[in-house]
């Protein structure tokens, strides 16, 4: 997965955004520290795996991908703002194979501790760790290859460019 070539997109999605936009920079930081919280909470909502209570679960892999890409896209985007460079993308991924005894719960615990960082970002750090966790998920998890979570970020970025050109 090449994170920096994602980066790059981002920053191009983001810098497209900004042309239509008058916003201070403390406003946008707390604007997409809500929009990584509001788009992990949907993620979970599409893996849901806190629905103890459903006994027919139905998950769509395209909109689980489609959900992560989202999630993505805000933590690259609060990467640009914290302007954190140099990102080691070498040691980023966990690489387990190990099996999870319960999926379910491994899945709402990476959630759980992606919104509780998230819920108090101090700076690149916790951006970083909240993305960490969410390309482990998706990686050793939810058995995602990476070129599939890089193509699936990839679509919804192209998707993002045009709706700006688009005036969205």
């Amino acid at each position: 997965m090449n994170i920096e070539k994602m980066l790059e997109i981002q920053t191009q999605v983001d810098a497209k955004i900004m042309e239509k936009v008058d916003i201070d920079k403390p406003l946008l930081q707390n604007n997409l520290k809500l929009a990584l919280q509001v788009e992990i909470a949907e993620f979970a909502n599409e893996l849901q795996s806190f629905k103890h209570w459903k006994h027919n679960k139905v998950i769509d892999d395209a909109k689980v991908k489609d959900e992560l890409a989202d999630c993505i896209a805000f933590a690259l985007a609060l990467i640009n703002h914290y302007d954190i460079g140099n990102l080691n993308t070498e040691l980023m991924l966990n690489t387990s194979e190990a099996e999870s005894e319960n999926k379910d719960s491994e899945i709402t615990y990476s959630l759980l501790e992606s919104l509780r960082i998230s819920s108090d970002i101090w700076g690149q750090d916790d951006v970083v760790n909240i993305l960490l966790i969410l390309l482990n998920l998706a990686k050793n998890t939810l058995h995602f290859t990476e070129e599939e979570i890089e193509k699936a970020y990839m679509a919804k970025a192209k998707i993002n460019m045009e709706r700006q050109e688009e005036g969205y």
